[in-house]
C-alpha cells in the first residue's frame, strides 16, 4: 500500500500529460477547492460554457466531482446534461448524474499503471491524498505460489 499526496495543479498535469483530457475540454485549471474546465459546446450562441467541479468523494473505485453550481446551470440543468454528451464519458470510464460526475479511476490508472489499484481518494487542506494497493494483494501476502515462483526465479541460471 502507498498514498501519493497531489494538488488540484498536480492532477490536471498528470491527465493532460497522458492525454485523459477528452477535446471538448479547452480550458483546465485548479484552485485550493475547485477545477475549473472551459468546454466547448456545438451551439452556435454558446460556444464555450465555465463549469467548476468539486470534490465529493470516493464511492465504489469511482472519483466523484460534484458540479459547482451557478445561476446558469441551476436553472438550466438540461444544459448541462446536452453539453456533456459529446463528451462520450462512457469511453473514459465516467458517467454523469446530474449535479454529480463519477470517474471509475482505476479503468483510467490501468491503462498506464498494471499491477495498482486505487482504493481511496479523500481530499484535505486543498490536497488529493490517493491510497493504493496493488491489485493482486495474494502475491504481496506471502503466499506459498508466490514465494515458490521467486525461489525458482533465484535458483534459475542467469
Amino acid at each position: 500500500m502507498a498514498q501519493i499526496i497531489l494538488s488540484g495543479h498536480e492532477v490536471v498535469g498528470i491527465l493532460q500529460a497522458n492525454a485523459c483530457i477528452p477535446p471538448q475540454i479547452m480550458e483546465i485549471t485548479a484552485d485550493d477547492e475547485e477545477i475549473k474546465l472551459k468546454v466547448r459546446t456545438d451551439w452556435p450562441i454558446l460556444k464555450s460554457m465555465r463549469v467548476g467541479m468539486r470534490f465529493a468523494g470516493y464511492d465504489n473505485g469511482c472519483l466523484v466531482m460534484q458540479l459547482a453550481t451557478n445561476l446558469l446551470t441551476d436553472k438550466f440543468n438540461w444544459l448541462v446534461d446536452r453539453m456533456i454528451e459529446p463528451l462520450r464519458l462512457e469511453e473514459h470510464g465516467g458517467r454523469w448524474e446530474y449535479p454529480r460526475l463519477y470517474i471509475d479511476v482505476n479503468r483510467l490508472v490501468q491503462r498506464q499503471l498494471r499491477g495498482v489499484t486505487v482504493e481511496n481518494i479523500v481530499f484535505q487542506d486543498g490536497l488529493f491524498h490517493v491510497t493504493t494497493a496493488h491489485a493482486n494483494c495474494t502475491a504481496c501476502t506471502g503466499d506459498s505460489e508466490g514465494q515458490e515462483d521467486i525461489s525458482a526465479s533465484r535458483a534459475a541460471p542467469v
